[in-house]
């Protein structure tokens, strides 16, 4: 318990280090780029994400594989990263492939005047394949320092690309996105440092069926991260299409505050899903790990969503003006929601590392909810804030009676 609580607050330590990185890495190039070109630089950047979404599903699979595996040894691990990457080799070759074919289309749809910016986003997508499965890999030995250093070095050096490239040469967008290609290599070869004794092993043959049941494992996890960004993500969206613009800006502004009460705990998920996932294959049935998460998690995400309650307007002023103290009201419900929604995840979190995946009857149901009565529902900002808080608040309560019942 003692080493658990330790990985834990080096976890805390590391991840959320480098989140305060990258929100200075935005700073650096807000400052410098002109709005038109810090536009460019983010559309390109969302691109990147939106393509390479299917990917949030490798950090956890191989995590989970890797616990199984590395039971028997490291020279299975070792076939498993070899064989990924030859996939992923062909895969990233394929994209970029397609990108170009399809680059005086993206030109003109983002409106840019040169090709090169979107060369440097498929170079930096085609290196970002490979990260989720070093960091899973990483993840599921326990190497939560390297884990640690290659998430948030990679930010850091983001930053200092950012630094480099932007403010001292003047690359414009593309020293954004060079720095983005630079922080990506560089995390590639933090991991493969904290992997090193891994490549002096020799290769094991896999066991029979490995990649059918790592796909069949993956389907659910997939489902399981899609409806976390829906419920993470798309009430902006929601609101900027049913409201006004001023309300729209309102909040986005208590969404990007809220969201903090979960992302905050969600680092700490990085520890108990790899030390659950042991706990499944040696049949030990002990839930300490489940339940001081979730008063972890409850005690980081609810005192934060406590302070927006009592200073809503005092903290939205501070961080962005009195021109969002409007957005006072909506971030006090939107930091409740996501502190919620972060206690349930620890048990989605515990579920997948047990193979068990009813927890997706009511967070997809849950969603669904939230949809149709968005759909119907729309007449403010408020409207939508309050029922996204009753959604995430049905799927916690079922989720819990579940895990009561002892069903999950």
């Amino acid at each position: 318990m003692k080493r658990f609580l330790r990985n834990n607050f080096l976890i805390l330590i590391l991840m959320n280090l480098g989140n305060v990185f990258a929100y200075l890495f935005q700073m650096v190039i807000g400052r410098v780029l002109s709005p038109d070109d810090f536009g460019a630089f983010n559309a390109l950047n969302s691109l990147a994400i939106v393509i390479s979404a299917p990917m949030a599903v490798l950090p956890l699979v191989f995590s989970r594989y890797t616990v199984q595996l590395s039971a028997d040894g490291l020279g299975q691990v070792k076939t498993l990263l070899i064989d990924s990457f030859r996939i992923l080799s062909l895969l990233a070759v394929g994209i970029f492939a397609l990108g170009l074919i399809a680059l005086p289309l993206l030109k003109d749809y983002l409106h840019l005047q040169e090709s090169t910016p979107i060369i440097i986003m498929l170079t930096q997508l085609l290196l970002s394949l490979f990260v989720p499965v070093l960091l899973g890999t990483l993840q599921g030995l326990q190497r939560f320092v390297f884990f640690g250093i290659g998430s948030s070095g990679t930010a850091f050096l983001r930053l200092i690309g950012a630094i480099l490239f932007v403010y001292v040469l003047g690359w414009g967008v593309n020293g954004g996105l060079l720095a983005s290609v630079f922080a990506t290599f560089g995390a590639m070869l933090i991991c493969i440092m904290g992997l090193k004794d891994i490549w002096q092993q020799e290769r094991q043959l896999l066991p029979v069926g490995l990649y059918r049941e790592m796909g069949k494992y993956a389907l659910p996890v997939l489902i399981f991260t899609s409806m976390m960004m829906v419920l993470g993500n798309l009430d902006i969206v929601l609101v900027r299409h049913y409201c006004s613009r001023e309300e729209a800006g309102l909040y986005a502004t208590a969404a990007i505050l809220g969201r903090i009460a979960l992302f905050l705990p969600g680092v700490l998920l990085v520890v108990l899903f790899p030390e659950a996932a042991k706990a499944k294959d040696e049949n030990n049935e002990d839930q300490r790990i489940l339940w001081l998460s979730i008063a972890m998690t409850a005690l980081l995400g609810g005192g934060f969503a406590l302070i927006c309650y009592l200073w809503p307007v005092e903290l939205t002023v501070l961080l962005f003006g009195t021109k969002y103290q409007a957005a006072a009201p909506l971030l006090q419900t939107i930091s409740l929601a996501m502190a919620l929604l972060a206690v349930a995840n620890v048990i989605f979190v515990y579920s997948l590392a047990h193979h068990k995946f009813i927890f997706l009857f009511p967070l997809v149901g849950g969603v669904i909810t939230m949809l149709s009565l968005v759909f119907v529902y729309h007449d403010s900002a408020m409207t939508i804030a309050n029922i996204l808080l009753g959604a995430i608040m049905g799927i916690l309560v079922i989720t819990l009676g579940l895990k009561t019942v002892k069903i999950l």
